[in-house]
């Protein structure tokens, strides 16, 4: 392959790349603004201005869609989980810290962790490939986290870091519903804030490990 074929190939591999990241794009920009539900691959192609045949060449149908963005969504996650872990030296505030990561995950990057909920709600979807790898390599670095918490005796000894590890997700994932959902509940009934009452749920949660 001479040096004209070679920028030819590379221009098309270029241009097919930035076509499926526009596609990615205008589908986060129609979640954000009508949640997920409202997603159509006629919305989608209208939204990147290609045409829908375009969107197929790239994505067998919306779900797959969805997935594609949902490893991003995972990237990042575990991005917040190393920012909010990986400073700290005491193992009972990594602990912590990975709590917090996932509170401020969800105020902070509303739409990627209504993406995460979307898959935990919908166990009949798909995850294969690099979504399920990003999920395993999310759960792994939680563990190592609390495997070293166990190691330095600062949390219960008979504990199993990889049962642990699933009862965190599931619980965190099922206390940031409650804040969405109940915001106004949690105010009235307990005059808290939803800040307040993650840190009543990491308390708890903490004292449960010791």
């Amino acid at each position: 392959m001479d040096l004209k074929e070679e920028k030819l190939r590379y221009s098309k591999e270029k241009l097919k790349e930035a076509k499926a990241i526009a596609i990615l794009d205008a589908a986060e920009e129609l979640i954000l603004e009508g949640g997920l539900n409202s997603l159509s691959i006629n919305k989608v192609a209208s939204k990147a201005n290609i045409a829908k045949g375009t969107v197929y060449l790239y994505f067998e149908d919306k779900e797959q869609i969805i997935g594609t963005i949902a490893i991003r969504a995972r990237k990042l996650l575990l991005e917040y989980f190393k920012k909010y872990t990986s400073d700290k030296d005491d193992p009972i505030e990594k602990i912590k810290g990975v709590f917090w990561a996932d509170f401020h995950f969800s105020q902070e990057q509303k739409r990627y962790h209504q993406l995460i909920t979307f898959y935990e709600q919908n166990t009949g979807l798909n995850e294969s490939g690099e979504l399920a790898n990003m999920g395993k390599n999310i759960s792994l670095y939680i563990k190592s986290i609390i495997d070293e918490a166990i190691e330095k005796k600062a949390i219960r000894q008979d504990l199993d870091s990889a049962s642990l590890t699933f009862m965190m997700w599931g619980t965190s994932v099922g206390i940031m519903q409650l804040l969405q959902t109940r915001k106004e509940q949690l105010n009235f009934a307990l005059n808290k804030t939803p800040k307040e009452f993650f840190q009543f749920f990491v308390s708890t949660m903490m004292d449960s490990l010791k």
